[in-house]
């Protein structure tokens, strides 16, 4: 995607869930705060725009290139953007943040032993007390995503392995490449209630979502016990 001159992949700008869980509990946006998946930064970067302290991870770093070009177009501190493996995490102390964010990442984690791991790491790395918010995709992939302005035409051929039309952000504007499908995952908010919590976690809440970043999903917030 990038080899064709993409700037972006969706939009500059936060996720619209994101912002939504702002406004409903602007009190877990507190303390060191942790981006799963940061991509070119969208959220992370909004939230160092409001103040916060944000680590800001990714296994790309042709997106973290892209997100610290941002960051320092923006006057932010670009030091926060490191790379690493979601899965595992390596390099973090147990304990040492309030809030992790997946916004959109662990739907693309599809084999139940890589998600297992990387909640168990994402419940060692959060304080007592810490916060867990995940936005994941619940069904129709690739509905309402800008990236796929055709969705009823390509929907036969969203399979992993097969290659469609994607509309990806370039310089001058947009185009239009093909892109493989990438292996994802489909979720109900139960049962990501139910496999979260096997890890400790504890919902406090859910909401569905339909947002041009993720299409139909679920966000959820959980918490890791204070004890």
């Amino acid at each position: 995607m990038y080899e064709e001159g993409a700037r972006l992949w969706e939009s500059a700008e936060p996720n619209a869930s994101l912002l939504q869980m702002i406004r409903e509990r602007p009190d877990v946006f507190s303390g060191r705060i942790i981006d799963l998946g940061c991509g070119e930064g969208r959220d992370s970067l909004y939230l160092l725009s409001q103040g916060h302290d944000v680590v800001s991870v990714d296994v790309s770093h042709t997106a973290l290139d892209r997100a610290r070009e941002l960051a320092a177009a923006a006057n932010l501190d670009a030091s926060g953007f490191v790379e690493r493996d979601i899965i595992y995490l390596r390099g973090f102390e147990d304990n040492s943040f309030d809030l992790a964010m997946n916004m959109g990442c662990l739907h693309m984690l599809v084999e139940e032993e890589q998600r297992a791991r990387h909640i168990s790491r994402v419940f060692d790395i959060l304080r007592p007390g810490g916060h867990f918010i995940v936005d994941h995709c619940s069904g129709e992939w690739g509905k309402g995503f800008f990236s796929i302005p055709d969705y009823a035409e390509v929907a036969p051929d969203l399979v992993p392995g097969r290659v469609i039309p994607r509309r990806i952000r370039v310089a001058d504007g947009e185009k239009n490449i093909g892109l493989e499908v990438l292996p994802y995952s489909e979720r109900s908010g139960d049962a990501l209630a139910e496999e979260i919590g096997r890890h400790g976690f504890s919902v406090v809440s859910s909401t569905h979502t339909n947002t041009e970043a993720f299409g139909s999903s679920t966000m959820l917030l959980f918490q890791k016990p204070a004890s």
